[in-house]
Formats: C-alpha cells, sequence, structure tokens
C-alpha cells in the first residue's frame, strides 16, 4: 500500500512529524532541524537521521514487531514503550528500502504466528498453518502449488515419501545425544543443539561458539543458552560449569 499524497508535504504524518518551533536538538546528531520527528518520550530526530536509523535498522532486522502496532521502531535513546504507531512514517526511506520494509514486516507477522515462508524461489508465500502435519503444500492461486517440509524447508520432490530425510537425521542425531549423555550428562547434550528458539519471540537462533548468554537481535531479549529462559546472574553458576 503506497503512502497517501498531499499537496503539503508530510501532512498525512503530521502526528508524528512536527514543526521544530522550540528549537529542540536531534538527538542523533544534535543539530536543531526545522522538521523532526517526535518519539512518545520526547525525543526529537531530524527528518536525515530518522531515515539513515531506518535504513540501518532494517539492514540488520532490528524493526520491532508489535501484535497491535506491527513492524516498527522505537526512539534511538533505547526508551521504552516508544514504538511508532504511524508506519507510513516509514515512507520517509527510499522506495526501494520502503518495499523492503513492506516485505519484512509481513514475513514478521507469519513469524510471530509460528507460520512459515515457502522455500521456492520464486514464491516465498507467507503460510500460517493449523495442522502440525511436517508436509506442507503451497496453495494455489496465491502460491506455487508445490509441497515442502515444514522443518528444513527442503521441497518434498516424492510424494510417495512418507518422512523427510530430516526426520531420519534427527532420530540419528538423537542416538548420538543418548550416547553422549551416558557419557558426559546433560551438559554435553545440551552444547550438542546448534538451534533453539529464543524464549522471547521464538525465532530459530544458532550458536557455534562463545558465551552461553545469547542476546536477540530480533526483539532484543538476552536468554540462556542452556535453561532457555531469560538470562538471570545465577545462571553461571547453576548450571553453566
Amino acid at each position: 500500500m503506497a503512502c497517501q499524497v498531499s499537496s503539503t508535504p508530510y501532512a498525512h504524518l503530521s502526528s508524528i512529524i512536527k514543526d521544530n518551533k522550540d528549537q529542540k536538538e536531534c538527538c542523533v546528531c544534535l543539530y536543531e532541524k526545522d522538521l523532526t520527528v517526535v518519539f512518545d518520550c520526547n525525543h526529537y530526530v531530524c527528518l536525515s537521521c530518522f531515515k539513515k536509523y531506518s535504513i540501518s535498522k532494517l539492514n540488520s532486522r532490528q524493526f520491532k514487531y508489535d501484535a497491535n502496532i506491527g513492524y516498527s521502531l522505537g526512539c534511538p535513546n533505547g526508551c521504552s514503550n516508544t514504538l511508532l504507531r504511524e508506519l507510513h512514517i516509514f515512507c520517509l526511506m527510499d522506495k526501494s528500502n520502503y518495499e523492503r520494509y513492506k516485505t519484512f514486516g509481513a514475513e514478521e507477522y507469519v513469524f510471530y504466528h509460528q507460520g512459515v515462508l515457502c522455500p521456492t524461489a520464486s514464491c516465498g508465500c507467507g503460510l500460517i498453518l493449523d495442522e502440525s502435519n511436517l508436509k506442507v503444500r503451497c496453495p494455489l492461486p496465491i502460491g506455487c502449488g508445490k509441497a515442502f517440509c515444514r522443518s528444513c524447508k527442503t521441497l518434498w520432490t516424492d510424494d510417495a515419501l512418507q518422512i523427510c530425510k530430516c526426520q531420519t537425521d534427527s532420530q540419528n542425531d538423537n542416538q548420538a545425544f543418548s550416547y553422549w549423555y551416558q557419557l558426559f550428562g546433560t551438559r554435553r547434550e545440551s552444547s550438542l543443539a546448534v538451534y533453539k528458539k529464543c524464549p522471547g519471540c521464538s525465532v530459530n537462533t544458532e550458536k557455534d561458539g562463545g558465551c552461553n548468554a545469547i542476546s536477540c537481535t530480533r526483539c532484543g531479549m538476552t536468554w540462556c543458552w542452556i535453561c532457555e529462559l531469560e538470562f538471570r546472574n545465577d545462571c553461571i553458576q547453576s548450571h553453566w560449569f
């Protein structure tokens, strides 16, 4: 959906973009500009800095998804409860980035509702599924009609198969976990898991080494890789060692 067109620039965004009559400094560049984006915390950001801020967060997919607001950004200073509610504000980015924003926003909606994206390169249709079947068929006419595995996202090329290869591999991994459990206990078993879900937003998270305190780039939560809960100071002493 395109932004509204008005003879007065930004007239449709007047609830957020304000004339800087009080000559407030931009909280990013510290200059006083005529037009600024005003957050609920009363911090001002000039339009140039807001555009750069939005594109930077978009490139790293660090917009926040809120069920009541949508895909948005809060104050650059990190103030809480400052997500912008008028999402058309992001048309201040150039056209190509605004299109990316809308695509990412739709994808985040699907992920938030535990959905999947069709892995076919020319499709990418978002599917929110009620059933728990591993075999998923992208529906026509909105999608491509191809079937794929809900777990590993590979195309289901042989309709005669009742189980995907990734499930066989998973069974083999479970046998390996049992073996390591007998030798080293639960800590070794936990460390073998490469992917886990963030307890804050359920995004799949990969860990290939380093500290067990994980900072989610989507929702910002810091959580413990071992207990899979929000990180607490006693995590280190109770089950890291």
